[in-house]
């Protein structure tokens, strides 16, 4: 029994947070974050997206080098079809350049291509601008390769400047 003058004191109880199996899950857990994220490496090719201007007519332009033309290559399943556009230049002139290549064994006809390109490059080397067309089910890598080949060819530079664009229908 306790004594007369004494109280009865509640026993303060001393809480301690067991701080140890937290420390030991973010022990395991931060190697494994580390070790299960993956180092992502995007490679950009730079494009850019044509935009709709509107034209005036024609102007008279003295020198063939200061004339401009803009190379439009389709994609399609079964052919490549480069076609010249310019304002400067009339419409037979321009379809003289235009070219249709058929795939042979399920390959586009790159050189070919390139060397279409180069004609119209040799004419007219201020043009440095080619929109690209991919069909639909055209793949990534074939749109690359036309980007590659479109740019340059055996080292020297063709058409810098690649658009993609999609077909107006």
């Amino acid at each position: 029994m306790a004594a007369l003058g004494q109280r009865r004191r509640t026993a303060e109880l001393e809480c301690e947070i067991d701080m140890v199996p937290i420390m030991n899950m973010f022990l395991v857990l931060i190697p494994f974050l580390l070790a299960s994220s993956t180092t992502l490496f995007l490679n950009g090719i730079n494009t850019s997206v044509p935009v709709m201007a509107q034209t005036s007519e024609p102007a008279a332009v003295e020198k063939k080098s200061e004339v401009k033309i803009t190379a439009t290559v389709k994609l399609q399943d079964y052919q490549l079809v480069l076609e010249a556009t310019s304002d400067e230049i009339a419409e037979n002139k321009l379809k003289e350049m235009d070219t249709t290549l058929k795939n042979t064994n399920g390959q586009y006809q790159y050189a070919q291509l390139a060397t279409a390109l180069l004609r119209i490059k040799d004419l007219y080397p201020n043009s440095d601008t080619l929109i690209l067309m991919p069909g639909e089910r055209i793949i990534y890598d074939r749109i690359v390769k036309t980007m590659d080949v479109a740019r340059a060819f055996e080292g020297q530079t063709l058409f810098p400047n690649v658009v993609i664009s999609g077909q107006v229908k």
